[in-house]
């Protein structure tokens, strides 16, 4: 199976699950996608402070992709 980015629509579906308290595996399933993935994703994008935001997420993987 190749690899693929978590696209912007996937990186919002996971903020609203976090806020709803979805586990990592939970969200995982439902867009069949490993929850390594998902928990990377989670883990690269929070901060202590504010908790997982889609579009913090998508400006840094953006940003990563032009370097």
């Amino acid at each position: 199976m190749p690899y693929t980015h978590l696209t912007a629509f996937e990186r919002y579906h996971v903020e609203l699950c976090r806020r709803n308290g979805f586990s990592i595996r939970a969200i995982a399933r439902e867009l069949k996608r490993s929850p390594s993935t998902i928990s990377r994703e989670v883990n690269r994008n929070a901060n202590r402070r504010v908790r997982y935001r889609a579009v913090q997420a998508q400006q840094r993987y953006a940003a990563a992709r032009k370097r």
